[in-house]
């Protein structure tokens, strides 16, 4: 099986599980059985939750170099976006987008050794 069909399935399988989860929590909450303050207004702020999981479907298992950083990337974006748009600790966009940079750059040298890791991975099967 190649890397793009594994990628495939996990990607579905993930996004299956999330929208399960979704479905299921909005059916108990309409049953009231459980109490959750779902204002579909407010529901919008959480959209970084779907680059999390977007990261998860290329993390989980790693099939390459590639994936991995991607995946990396959609977590470091979901949580630096999640921090400047809520204000949280009072740092805003112009206070964090340094971080992108700094990321950019962790990823520039993660790249190779990640690589490296990678091919000895395979040279030992």
């Amino acid at each position: 099986m190649n890397v793009e069909t594994v990628y495939k399935w996990r990607q579905q399988l993930v996004w299956g599980i999330g929208l399960i989860v979704v479905g299921v929590v909005v059916l108990l909450q309409r049953a009231d059985l459980i109490d959750l303050d779902l204002r579909v207004s407010e529901l919008w702020r959480y959209w970084p939750w779907l680059l999390v999981i977007s990261g998860l479907t290329q993390v989980i298992p790693p099939t390459t170099p590639a994936y991995l950083l991607s995946g990396l990337w959609s977590f470091f974006f979901a949580g630096w976006w999640y921090v400047s748009f809520n204000h949280i600790w009072g740092w805003g966009f112009r206070d964090t987008w340094p971080a992108l940079i700094v990321a950019c750059g962790v990823g520039l040298l993660l790249r190779p050794l990640l690589e490296n890791i990678f091919d000895a991975h395979k040279e030992q099967k």
